[in-house]
């Protein structure tokens, strides 16, 4: 039973990390609008999964979904800490 949460919370986690585009907040362009954003951004989002996975190992929540509340928060909060924001999906 356990195995089973824990599958639907990684699949879970795997769609909201994909709602919305992330955006450079001092531009406004798409990360992924030329190589040096690119770039930056891959190089800090690896930053923010590492303190993301600090949290998901810190977090003592029973409940899956709490602690994928969680880790989302401090994922999405260190990117915001670096520079970038998460808009609705756009081409």
């Amino acid at each position: 039973m356990r195995v089973v949460v824990l599958c639907f919370g990684i699949a879970l986690a795997g769609c909201q990390s994909t709602q919305g585009v992330w955006h450079s907040q001092s531009s406004g362009l798409r990360v992924d609008a030329n190589q040096k954003l690119i770039e930056r951004f891959q190089r800090d989002r690896t930053i923010c999964d590492g303190e993301a996975a600090k949290a998901a190992l810190g977090s003592t929540s029973r409940s899956v979904f709490e602690h994928q509340a969680l880790v989302n928060l401090v994922f999405d909060g260190c990117l915001t800490e670096r520079g970038y924001v998460r808009k609705p999906g756009q081409s």
